[in-house]
């Protein structure tokens, strides 16, 4: 396949797995009463799983770390554009003391989805760059 198209598909494949990561990471189960702050994030962790195996896909085929870097790199950019966005209709749940003290659940699982996009970016380089190394 050639660089170009394959850059192009990591582009397109960053964008539906930042929004794909934005919706599902929503989801929760709550452990005890509501507003105690013991959660368990299942949907961020399985977003950022569906993730880290998209980079590693993309690293090996590609052959470089490039391709997790475009790809990880627009879907962490999708998820930063969701955290950061305006209004009251928000899929993501902004930090803040209040927000925090209200609905902990929400913003432990947006705090995992969005700093989580960037380091498994950051991980799924080194990784792919540690399997193409191993290959040779």
């Amino acid at each position: 396949m050639p660089r170009p198209v394959l850059l192009g598909i990591c582009f397109a494949s960053g964008v539906i797995l930042g929004v794909l990561g934005t919706v599902l990471h929503g989801n929760i189960w709550v452990l005890g009463e509501p507003g105690s702050g013991a959660v368990v994030p299942w949907g961020a962790g399985v977003a950022l799983l569906v993730l880290l195996l998209s980079l590693l896909w993309a690293g090996t085929t590609g052959r470089s770390p490039l391709e997790p870097l475009v790809m990880g790199g627009t879907a962490f950019t999708v998820a930063t554009a969701a955290y950061l966005w305006p209004g009251p209709d928000q899929l993501v749940v902004p930090y803040s003391a209040l927000a925090m003290e209200t609905v902990p659940g929400p913003v432990i699982a947006s705090l995992i989805w969005w700093l989580g996009a960037g380091a498994v970016t950051l991980i799924s380089m080194v990784l792919v760059k540690w399997i193409l190394v191993r290959d040779r």
